[in-house]
């Protein structure tokens, strides 16, 4: 007799043949605490045991992915007549299990608790085709242009004991290829306030790429493929109270806050909330035992708006922010993806869809609920999986995947240590990009690529050895008002400099800098270049077109990771060309603010 929890969950629970049932009808009681559970795995198939109750009707099986099973609607797996159950087929699977009894005068409490661990054993029949993981060529791609995920793989690094949430339209926790790392109960819903965030494609596509199940037989797999995946759909009740709960929610347990959404690609400065920015300042500071949530963002795909180059993700106020790594993506030749937004900000870039349009296979909504409708030949037969999925923001979970296995080999890192690891160990790719510079610390930047791709195996390699840094240090500059006009359409334009004394900070990890213009009439004519006292430039804003129209620079504050371990003393300069006709204004204020060591 075969039984399935609803129609999403992807287990199925059968009744054990060979275990008798319990009592008859009801005694005038609820029937005692099941005794003696036990769990045998064999093959794929994890078979239940336990002694059966008198005056028990029946038993309801309770799971969770963590030690402490609770008895409530989301952690039922399923209810069965005789003392045993089968949990079938359920490949690369590590879940706790506790039984109760019942009959019509209620329900025992639980039983004690067993944990089974069913090894990976199946072929993901997908992975193949999952280039951005393994590239062996596929399509016409680079061979090893990809996150080098298999060494770190092969090392023991799977992302088990890593949560990661995904801030998105929703996920869908019963996915065939997502249930076994989906925590019950610990999603949630912002519209009605549940647990299941099932709903929206994208998020789902996107907990495909970062956690995936791995050796289960269906599909293919994610980066991290051991990592729990929790759902918050905060783009589907876009309040301040929602964006920012969605930063903190669970800050305890979730090490990873995966955001592969942001403002419109409408290349005009659109600043963050201050109630999002002082969420993520709270994760940064309690998040993780007080280590810190590390926070990915998508870097933007709208370097194709209007006229090259289009936006830029220093126009993002949430991919600007200090505590968060902004997300490039580039093809399967190692090579930008056009829609790929540059910035001083981007971090680090991800494996995504580029050249030839080659994408991401991953996980889809169930049936033809998601990207893949039937309607198009080229994608899957299996309607739960989508070769489409492309964009920065599924750069932005191969990331997400890469640091959950980081943080496995070293769970001590903080938010900070995280990315000085990161830097180190990128990448570099596209060696012949003419923007790849080097800073006076050493590291190889660029403003399409940030410090290069990403790399699994470096990075785990790294994290092992890592020795943590110090407190971080905090200066803030006085507030300079040049108050200068701004040439129209002059190659020369205006500078301001602010000397920096007494920062105490040798080794910069994050630049903030303060800019007004606000009374200029068009901000796509205005080129704004910080220049380091050591000569290292960063490009925080770049001509180009605004065709949705104009948005002042009013305080706007641009974020800089290029000067990475440089030191913060010296003579900063902000230097602002008008490059186009008619449109003018005043440099009228400019600051900054240090963080570092």
């Amino acid at each position: 007799m075969g039984w399935r929890f609803d129609s999403w969950v992807a287990v199925a629970l059968l009744a054990s043949a060979a275990c008798s049932g319990g009592g008859g009808g009801s005694s005038g009681s609820k029937p005692a605490i099941p005794a003696g559970l036990g769990a045998t795995v064999v093959g794929t198939d994890i078979q239940l045991a336990w002694t059966a109750s008198p005056s028990a009707t029946s038993y309801n099986v309770y799971y969770d992915l963590d030690p402490g099973v609770t008895r409530s609607s989301k952690t039922l797996l399923g209810n069965v007549v005789g003392a045993g159950a089968i949990v079938t087929g359920q490949a690369s699977t590590h879940a706790y299990f506790a039984v109760t009894a019942k009959n019509g005068d209620g329900e025992s409490a639980l039983s004690n608790e067993v944990v089974a661990d069913v090894p990976s054993t199946g072929a993901d029949p997908l992975f193949v085709n999952q280039w951005h993981l393994v590239n062996t060529g596929q399509a016409g791609g680079t061979i090893g242009e990809d996150a080098d995920v298999n060494p770190a793989w092969l090392g023991g690094f799977d992302g088990t004991g890593v949560r990661i949430a995904v801030v998105d339209d929703g996920l869908e926790i019963g996915h065939e290829d997502l249930f076994w790392n989906c925590p019950p109960g610990k999603s949630f819903n912002y519209d009605d306030q549940s647990t299941d965030p099932t709903g929206g494609e994208h998020g789902t596509s996107v907990a495909g790429v970062a956690a995936g199940v791995g050796g289960n037989g269906f599909g293919g797999r994610g980066a991290a493929f051991e990592a729990q995946l929790v759902g918050y759909n905060f783009l589907e009740h876009q309040t301040t109270s929602s964006e920012a709960n969605s930063m903190t929610r669970d800050m305890a347990l979730n090490w990873i806050s995966n955001n592969s959404w942001g403002p419109p690609d409408i290349a005009v400065p659109i600043a963050s909330s201050a109630t999002w920015r002082q969420a993520v300042a709270t994760g940064l500071a309690q998040g993780r035992g007080g280590k810190g949530i590390i926070y990915l963002k998508a870097a933007g795909n709208g370097a194709l708006a209007g006229v090259d180059p289009g936006d830029n993700s220093n126009l993002d106020g949430y991919a600007n922010y200090y505590g968060v790594l902004a997300i490039g993506a580039v093809g399967d030749d190692g090579n930008k993806a056009n829609y790929s937004e540059n910035g001083a900000n981007v971090f680090v870039c991800a494996p995504s869809m580029g050249r030839a349009n080659h994408a991401i296979t991953t996980t889809d909504r169930s049936g033809a609920a998601g990207y893949n409708d039937g309607t198009n030949f080229t994608d899957y037969a299996n309607l739960d999986y989508t070769n489409t999925f492309n964009g920065t923001s599924s750069a932005t979970p191969l990331a997400a995947g890469v640091i959950a296995l980081v943080l496995q080999a070293n769970p001590n890192l903080t938010w900070r240590d995280l990315r000085l690891v990161l830097a180190q160990s990128a990448r570099l790719n596209d060696p012949l990009d003419p923007d790849w510079s080097t800073n006076t610390a050493g590291y190889s930047i660029n403003h399409k690529y940030g410090f290069g791709v990403v790399d699994a195996d470096a990075a785990v390699t790294l994290a092992q050895t890592w020795t943590n840094v110090g407190p971080m240090l905090t200066f803030a500059t006085p507030v300079d008002q040049p108050n200068l006009a701004i040439p129209d359409n002059d190659l020369t334009g205006v500078s301001s400099q602010i000397v920096v004394a007494g920062s105490g900070i040798q080794d910069i990890e994050f630049v903030e800098i303060t800019f007004d213009a606000r009374n200029h009439t068009f901000i796509g004519d205005l080129e704004i270049v910080l220049t380091a006292p050591t000569g290292t430039t960063s490009v925080l804003a770049e001509h180009h077109d605004c065709p949705q129209g104009s948005l002042p620079y009013n305080n706007f504050h641009f974020g800089d990771v290029r000067h990475l371990d440089e030191p913060a003393d010296g003579t900063w300069t902000l230097t602002v060309r008008d490059l186009a006709a008619v449109d003018t204004g005043t440099f009228r204020s400019w600051s900054l603010v240090f963080r570092g060591r």
